[in-house]
């Protein structure tokens, strides 16, 4: 299942299903300019 949204006025399409007002996010991992591995864990109070 797809929805399309528009992000700065352009339309987008997102796979799957856009998450509800205050569900919690899936784990996950960015990477930072110095290649350090960055989660919500490591920048949440």
């Amino acid at each position: 299942m797809s929805q399309t949204v528009h992000f700065q006025g352009n339309p987008v399409t997102v796979a799957n299903s856009i998450p509800q007002a205050g569900s919690k996010a899936q784990t996950f991992t960015l990477v930072a300019k110095d290649l350090s591995d960055v989660t919500p864990r490591s920048v949440c109070g």
